[in-house]
């Protein structure tokens, strides 16, 4: 009877009954951490095992965003003309096929001077080597910078 009046019986205690008599919201908060501590390591993990530059990924260089627009003429010359977009230096440009360059960065500079702009064209000759047809010709992209490329254009030459 002693225990019961000062709170140390079996029974709830004081404290108890001001709390509401209730622990669930720790326990509850602690699932919740525990969840996300969780989803955080299988990320990092993923990240390490997978190779994923998901932190990283807006750092790349994705190279200049250009509409090319690509006719066959009568003699069967290849003309590539850059119809909208940014403009493109042609120090970081080469033009190939599946057979070799067709058009280095230097013979780029000749046709169109340091950079190749809106409604400026290249025409590429019948009789270059690397241009035959049912081949794949692409415009490649490499940044002077980071070293990154890409092809901005890829068009099937079919005379």
């Amino acid at each position: 009877m002693l225990f019961d009046q000062v709170g140390c019986g079996l029974g709830s205690s004081a404290a108890d009954d001001a709390r509401g008599g209730s622990r669930g919201q720790s326990e509850v908060i602690g699932a919740i951490l525990t969840v996300a501590i969780v989803v955080i390591l299988g990320a990092l993990v993923g990240q390490y095992v997978f190779g994923l530059d998901i932190i990283q990924a807006g750092e790349q260089n994705v190279g200049p965003q250009i509409s090319f627009d690509t006719t066959v003429e009568s003699n069967d010359d290849l003309t590539i003309e850059h119809q909208s977009g940014s403009s493109a230096e042609t120090s970081e440009l080469t033009i190939s096929s599946d057979s070799g360059t067709i058009l280095d960065s230097q013979q780029l500079k000749n046709k169109v001077d340091e950079e190749w702009t809106a409604s400026e064209s290249i025409t590429i000759s019948n009789t270059n080597p690397n241009l035959k047809p049912g081949e794949t010709v692409r415009i490649i992209w490499e940044s002077s910078t980071t070293g990154d490329s890409t092809v901005i254009l890829k068009y099937e030459y079919t005379p």
